[in-house]
């Protein structure tokens, strides 16, 4: 469950420059000329000191458990395992996807090279000194504009951590954890930026396998979250006063990262709510998404397609998109088949994972009724840039695609406030909405584009799409929208109201090493399930609604999270460096000032006395303090040396060395 097309991920440390000390030892994969596969279509200023240089911002992206890489806090001068993939011929892959889009085929974004990489294969493991160990594999492949990794036999244990991420930590996803293990073992990561990226395996003793990579994911074009304006100019974001009457529409529009075979591209979809009101995440695309050169997706492709949420500017002008929210992984349904030729060119899944309530899903409702709507929308993700809006005001006309009447809806496309919205490669699958807001058809194709916006487009028409593909239920809507049978030809769009939303507060968010904290559930929507996850705490997770009370035995800032599930779905709650942990003393050294806090959360400053190293009292502080737990003690009167303080709080006392620095 995760990020990108894409670098939308988090940056989950510092450039530590001994990391890039790496001990060369290459694996070159040789690749000879394939049949490529063209698509058709990411307090105080100490205390403030002692976080930010830990190293740790962190930005929401892929769906996984969050944390810090074990390496940032171990530091130990590790040489990553080096594996090279000789690149492809991207000037041969060019030439290549011009001439087939002369015929028609939209560009691809990449292709996937061959692998056979286990992390058995790492002779480098490094204690991490708390219980569990490490390696780390540097995948490099000349001239990418960005890699993923694709993996079968997905499985990892209990109290497994993996990260995937740029050298000096720019950018990271992960921890992926044995909750990402999904039916069949199948599993990908989004694209991080550049040609290598890092993997980092966490494992308890004694366990060093978990997972296959079988491919890796060469991006050759420029992805659409580093280069802004990747569609055309005469295209309309979605944030826009366009998309004023249809803001519940657009969270319900989803970009896909498509893989078939050894080919990566970008497809539209929409989810769909159905008349059982369980809000299943049922997502309609384009039957031709799924097929390129003939070649039809296979379960294992689907299972590693990749949905990115809310990928969408905040704002109607154009900006950088620094965060996505994405899942991965779906399991085919029913389809058309033919791409459209022979009929309605729809394909519907449903995705492995429940959306979390904080993706905000809309549940589109559906008309199958086959009117011919005088006005509407269509919100899609051309060439895979962020949503965007294109709008008709004159009827639909209705017509076919390929040798059978009535499959598909006709649009003109109508100038707007700001500018003049079309269809782009990358918008395949998207929805056509009619003027009430309904789904009732999805992309095929069409001429228009900036340079011939009055061109049509046409929609494979849901209204055949229903039954008339044929009787199964493998080429039908019906069973799956109309799971109830009650013959309806139109249901309402809905948010999931039912769902369970993961809550959480602490009693206290700033303690010192060796503190507890007690977590308080505030979850809704009456959870069945909880599951916690307590990074750097002890224990590190818990399945009680409300959990024992947790120790954080080293200083630091700790992320917390709570997964939370019902009949409706579930929901996870991840709050980043959420428990900060702190030196009884700090900074140390220290050039004047120095702070102390008490030791335990419900523990409050007594008295403070400060003793040279032959333990003679020098100095000594008594209440009031700055507050209960936390005393600026001023050693500016003292000569440079060191020093011990004791620390008496209502729960215990403690000394301390520190060292007076003259500077």
């Amino acid at each position: 469950m995760q990020d990108d097309g894409q670098f939308y991920s988090r940056n989950c440390g510092i450039d530590l420059p001994y990391l890039k000390k790496y001990l060369v030892m290459p694996v070159y994969l040789y690749f000879y000329p394939f049949n490529l596969k063209i698509m058709r279509l990411s307090i105080i200023s100490y205390i403030l000191f002692f976080f930010l240089t830990t190293g740790l911002h962190p930005l929401r992206a892929q769906l996984s458990d969050g944390g810090t890489p074990a390496s940032q806090e171990v530091r130990e001068i590790d040489q990553p395992l080096v594996v090279t993939i000789a690149p492809p011929d991207v000037q041969g892959l060019l030439l290549q996807d011009e001439l087939l889009m002369q015929s028609g085929d939209p560009q691809r974004i990449g292709v996937n090279l061959e692998v056979d990489y286990k992390p058995e294969h790492n002779q480098v493991w490094i204690n991490t000194g708390k219980g569990t160990q490490y390696s780390r594999t540097l995948f490099t492949s000349k001239g990418a504009q960005g890699l993923a990794l694709y993996f079968s036999g997905f499985n990892l244990p209990p109290g497994a951590r993996l990260f995937v991420y740029t050298p000096g930590y720019a950018r990271c996803i992960g921890a992926f954890t044995h909750n990402n293990n999904m039916p069949g073992g199948y599993f990908a990561t989004g694209v991080l930026p550049g040609d290598s990226i890092i993997l980092e395996y966490e494992t308890p003793p004694g366990i060093n396998e978990g997972f296959t990579i079988d491919e890796i994911m060469y991006m050759y074009r420029p992805m659409p979250g580093n280069i802004m304006d990747r569609a055309g100019d005469c295209q309309v974001n979605a944030a826009c006063s366009e998309g004023n009457l249809w803001r519940d529409q657009i969270n319900s529009v989803v970009r896909i990262m498509i893989k078939n075979g050894n080919s990566n591209f970008w497809c539209t979809g929409t989810l769909l709510n159905n008349t059982s009101g369980d809000f299943r995440p049922l997502l309609l695309t384009a039957d031709h998404c799924a097929e390129s050169q003939d070649i039809y997706a296979t379960a294992a492709d689907v299972a590693r397609w990749i949905f990115y949420f809310q990928f969408q500017t905040p704002a109607c002008e154009d900006m950088f998109i620094t965060d996505a929210k994405s899942l991965t992984g779906a399991v085919k349904l029913a389809s058309s088949s033919a791409q459209g030729n022979n009929g309605s060119d729809f394909y519907l899944i449903t995705l492995n994972n429940p959306i979390p309530a904080d993706y905000t899903p809309f549940y589109a409702g559906w008309d199958i009724s086959g009117e011919l709507s005088p006005s509407g929308v269509s919100i899609h993700h051309p060439g895979g840039d962020v949503k965007k809006i294109s709008t008709y005001t004159r009827p639909l006309t209705s017509t076919q695609w390929g040798n059978i009447p009535d499959t598909h809806f006709k649009v003109k496309w109508s100038a707007t406030q700001n500018g003049h919205g079309t269809t782009e490669g990358g918008s395949s699958g998207s929805p056509l909405f009619n003027n009430s807001g309904y789904v009732i058809g999805q992309l095929t194709g069409g001429e228009s584009s900036c340079g011939q916006p009055e061109a049509p487009d046409y929609y494979g028409k849901i209204a055949f799409s229903w039954l008339s593909n044929g009787s199964a239920d493998s080429s039908s809507l019906k069973p799956w929208l109309d799971p109830q049978d009650l013959g309806l030809k139109k249901l309402a769009g809905s948010f999931n109201t039912h769902q369970a939303l993961a809550r959480f507060k602490a009693d206290t968010t700033f303690i010192g090493v060796g503190g507890k904290v007690h977590f308080i559930n505030l979850s809704l929507g009456n959870p069945l399930t909880f599951y916690w996850n307590f990074e750097g705490g002890d224990p590190a997770s818990s399945n009680q609604s409300v959990p024992p009370e947790i120790t954080y035995h080293n200083s630091g800032a700790f992320n917390v999270k709570l997964t939370v599930a019902n009949q409706f779905g579930a929901d996870s709650l991840i709050r980043e460096q959420y428990i900060k942990v702190v030196p009884g003393l700090f900074p140390n050294p220290t050039s004047g000032l120095i702070y102390a806090i008490a030791g335990q959360q419900g523990s409050a400053l007594q008295a403070i006395t400060i003793s040279n190293i032959l333990g003679q009292e020098v100095g000594r502080l008594n209440p009031p303090f700055k507050s209960a737990t936390l005393a600026e003690i001023d050693l500016g009167f003292l000569p440079s040396g060191y020093y011990l303080i004791t620390i008496k709080d209502t729960k215990g006392v403690t000394t301390q060395k520190v060292m007076k620095s003259p500077f």
